[in-house]
């Protein structure tokens, strides 16, 4: 079954809130609580956005995008990042595995969603 966004967060609370946020906007998700997790369910649903926590078990978020971006066989998902972290390090880190987006926590669900659904609307 596609999907078309993935969301991993190892954190149960953030994942429910960002499920939950998507879910009211009528948008379609799979989840994902550490960084195998992530690489399997954007496997099996092949997303067209994949959101992910920076630090996760099991290969973190950057782990993941870099594992992403280098499988030929997989779709090329907009892929956003998101942390409790703001330093410059992290953006760059993020910039270098291939994330679209950076974002820091605390973030505004309602804004998430709508970002999510402006991504989900655009052409491919």
């Amino acid at each position: 079954m596609t999907v078309p966004v993935v969301v991993a967060d190892d954190s149960r609370t953030i994942l429910e809130l960002i499920l939950l946020t998507l879910s009211r906007g009528g948008i379609e998700t799979a989840s994902a609580a550490d960084g195998a997790e992530a690489l399997e369910r954007i496997r099996e649903h092949r997303p067209r956005v994949v959101i992910l926590d920076a630090m996760m078990p099991n290969g973190d978020g950057y782990d993941v995008c870099r594992t992403l971006r280098g499988d030929p066989d997989l779709d090329q998902p907009h892929v956003i990042m998101l942390t409790a972290s703001a330093r410059e390090v992290d953006r760059t880190r993020a910039e270098e595995v291939g994330v679209d987006e950076f974002m820091t926590k605390p973030f505004s669900p309602r804004e998430l969603r709508q970002h999510v659904q402006e991504l989900l609307e655009s052409p491919e």
